[in-house]
């Protein structure tokens, strides 16, 4: 039966704004294309019209994820399923009567609009790179049940279209002292002692002397991929350190480490389990799955359910060390004579530095490059960065030796994909030039995200990338004068 659907969405991607939210959802809009046409024969002079009676139609947005690893093997997961019926009530009779012989085919469009979760995870490839690629994945279902008014059959079409999820974090105003587009976030960081790996001597600094230390870390609240270094600031103080402890203890250099944690997982708790595989199979599953089920393929360790891959994102050729000039003495600072206890706001050595990222994979393993990813968590997949840092504290105990010991703390990070930021209207742009703009571009793409403009209660969001205008007093010679016009005088006197 020459009948056909297609699904056609407003936009060929799902864009979500923010962090995943299970308060938040998103509209996916787009409409279901039915078309009709006559078929031809050979020894038919006129094309006879088509009737069909369209008894049902429904669109389905799923999304799915899947894994692959070396150890865990396969694990699918139904992420979720939304359905909505397009054809209420009674069905509809289509024909394309009078327009059989026409090549274009008859077509009614039937709008749908369906609201997407937005804790759902981004669209991403992930897991063994040895065989298809497997990850998450979105696409749309629509099923349309026809009969055909000449023979009474029945038949039941469906389309299938992927969807890409993007979660952006918008910019925020960054600190002036600082090359991120976001703002740096404060961390009070209780650092570890450790053994310094160049000394062998069992002796170490004295407790009670690292427990003065006080350190104070900032760096950006996220990192987009784009940037190539993140900013670091590191603020020292020891008021608690005497005179003399202040003397003997140094800080030689600090290393600094980026790194990012990919975990896989087999186990989930997503319900409900009898819309999972394998009681409902997944729509488009992953080929291996086949190999799963029957047999050929097994669990290498079915007891476990992690596997984990971490990796540093510096260069290998950067050691990530950074030396600190002078002699390290970093707490002794000039006061005047007798004043043992200078003011703690005076007592903050500060360090910066812009450590620099890998701009491209530099090594491969059993999931692939080691490629920078934006920070997400999902039910199988989730990835997690880190900066860690060391300080490196010399200290020379009363009888002359000296001894070394590192500082150790880790710091969390957010690593995340920035919108493309909406083109500014200038002044100077005519109204044909809005015009043109606006027709060429779809609504979709010259319309923000609510999220964008609004806070979650409602409050609107203030853009503080475009500065206020600076107050400049208004001269005597531009005060503005009225003229007060004597007939509307008079009349108002009157009427008083």
């Amino acid at each position: 039966m020459p009948v056909s659907i297609d699904i056609v969405p407003f936009s060929d991607s799902l864009e979500l704004y923010g962090e995943p939210d299970f308060s938040s959802a998103f509209s996916l809009a787009g409409h279901v294309s039915v078309s009709l046409s006559s078929p031809s024969f050979m020894f038919q002079r006129r094309r006879s019209a088509t009737r069909a009676l369209l008894q049902s139609l429904t669109v389905t947005f799923e999304g799915q994820s899947e894994i692959i690893t070396p150890d865990i093997g396969y694990a699918p997961l139904r992420l979720c399923s939304i359905t909505r019926e397009l054809v209420n009530g009674e069905p509809i009779d289509l024909s394309n009567e009078g327009h059989e012989d026409s090549d274009k085919p008859c077509s009614w469009n039937v709008i749908f609009d369906i609201p997407i979760p937005g804790w759902l995870p981004t669209t991403s490839t992930y897991g063994d790179h040895g065989v298809l690629e497997a990850g998450t994945r979105y696409a749309l279902y629509a099923t349309a049940t026809f009969i055909h008014l000449e023979d009474g059959s029945s038949s039941v079409f469906s389309s299938f279209f992927t969807l890409a999820r993007f979660a952006e974090v918008p910019s925020a105003p960054s600190s002036p002292f600082s090359t991120s587009v976001f703002p740096m976030a404060l961390f009070i960081v209780d650092a570890q002692s450790g053994q310094d790996g160049t000394e062998t001597d069992t002796k170490t600094i004295p407790p009670e002397i690292l427990k003065k230390i006080q350190v104070v870390a900032s760096i950006p609240n996220a990192v987009t991929t784009d940037e190539t270094s993140v900013p670091l600031i590191l603020r020292l103080q020891g008021n608690g350190l005497d005179g003399s402890q202040r003397e003997r203890l140094r800080i030689t250099d600090f290393t600094v480490d980026v790194e990012q944690i990919e975990t896989y997982r087999s186990r989930f708790m997503v319900p409900p389990r009898a819309q999972q595989p394998p009681s409902f199979p997944l729509r488009n599953a992953h080929s291996v799955h086949t190999l799963y089920d029957v047999g050929l393929l097994m669990t290498p360790h079915p007891s476990k359910s992690t596997s984990t891959r971490s990796f540093s994102l510096l260069d290998p050729s950067n050691s990530g060390k950074y030396i600190i000039s002078g002699d390290g003495r970093v707490f002794v600072h000039d006061s005047p004579e007798g004043n043992a206890s200078p003011s703690p706001s005076e007592n903050w050595y500060v360090l910066e530095a812009n450590v620099p990222l890998a701009p491209e994979p530099h090594q491969l393993d059993w999931a692939g490059p080691r490629s920078r990813r934006i920070s997400e968590n999902s039910p199988l997949f989730s990835v997690s960065h880190m900066m860690h840092i060391a300080l490196r504290c010399v200290y020379e105990q009363p009888d002359g030796k000296v001894v070394c010991e590192r500082l150790h703390f880790s710091l969390p990070m957010q690593h995340v994909r920035v919108a493309t930021p909406l083109p500014s209207s200038a002044a100077n742009h005519t109204i044909e030039d809005a015009m043109e703009l606006q027709k060429s571009a779809p609504y979709n793409q010259s319309l923000p995200a609510y999220s964008q403009l609004f806070y979650s209660n409602g409050e609107r969001k203030i853009d503080y990338s475009t500065p206020l205008p600076l107050y400049e007093p208004l001269s005597a010679s531009s005060s503005p004068s009225f003229t007060l016009d004597h007939s509307d005088d008079d009349r108002k006197s009157t009427i008083s």
